[in-house]
């Protein structure tokens, strides 16, 4: 008697193999883990203090032309990474857009303040000619001008160019003028008609924006300890 065959199972679906797999846990979501106290007060002390100093000084750097260009994005990167570490101190609520307004005030208010400082303090009357003078058309159509010039004495003249008055247009060229030159070069010449006492209260406006940086950072710590303490177990 002939043995019976086995019968073959036939393969199942892709559908029902998959039915048939043990189904996996679901992952449950990771919580971040709130910042210790500890890190809240180090991380708003530096930030409060750091941030307005590093902001202020690199952009007084920028004041010389011959190197504004690289303390101006050496200041940008210090304010990105001075508006993570706010961030950090407080991650949720309003203190990012007072932070961002406040750090665009601390970039662009200081080369004029300082400029105005060191040409107040050190700046001296110098005649030059001017050479050659240059126009410039702003987005509303306003036309202004720069003018290049040499000493009269024919003393060499770091940043040979300046804005203001004796340099109005076209027929300034070749004319003689009297413009204020920081002796060791650092801020450029202005013109004679630069409002140096107006643009002296820059200092003062400097310190506000400094101590509300400072106050934002420190609300910002406070708030952000206050929650810890009350998430923290009884």
């Amino acid at each position: 008697m002939a043995q019976g065959r086995k019968k073959q199972k036939r393969p199942l679906s892709a559908a029902a193999a998959a039915a048939q797999r043990p189904k996996s846990a679901k992952r449950k979501p990771r919580k971040d883990t709130p910042l210790a106290p500890r890190t809240i007060r180090r991380a708003a002390v530096l930030v409060a203090v750091l941030a307005p100093l590093l902001l202020v000084g690199l952009m007084a750097l920028a004041v010389d032309p011959d190197y504004s260009a690289l303390f101006t994005v050496i200041a940008v990167l210090v304010l990105i990474s001075s508006l993570g570490g706010l961030m950090m101190v407080r991650a949720a609520g309003w203190v990012l857009w007072p932070g961002v307004l406040l750090g665009i005030l601390l970039l662009a208010l200081p080369p004029t303040t300082i400029r105005a400082e060191v040409l107040a303090h050190r700046g001296e009357r110098t005649e030059v000619v001017v050479t050659e003078a240059h126009s410039s058309k702003d987005r509303s159509g306003r036309i202004s001008w720069s003018c290049a010039i040499r000493r009269a004495d024919g003393k060499p003249l770091p940043h040979p160019e300046f804005q203001g008055s004796g340099c109005s247009g076209s027929s300034s060229a070749g004319t003689t003028t009297t413009v204020l030159v920081d002796p060791d070069g650092w801020a450029p010449p202005a013109g004679t008609d630069l409002d140096l006492a107006f643009l002296h209260g820059g200092v003062y406006a400097l310190g506000g924006l400094s101590l509300l940086w400072v106050l934002l950072v420190t609300a910002a710590a406070r708030r952000s300890l206050r929650d810890s303490r009350a998430a923290a177990p009884a």
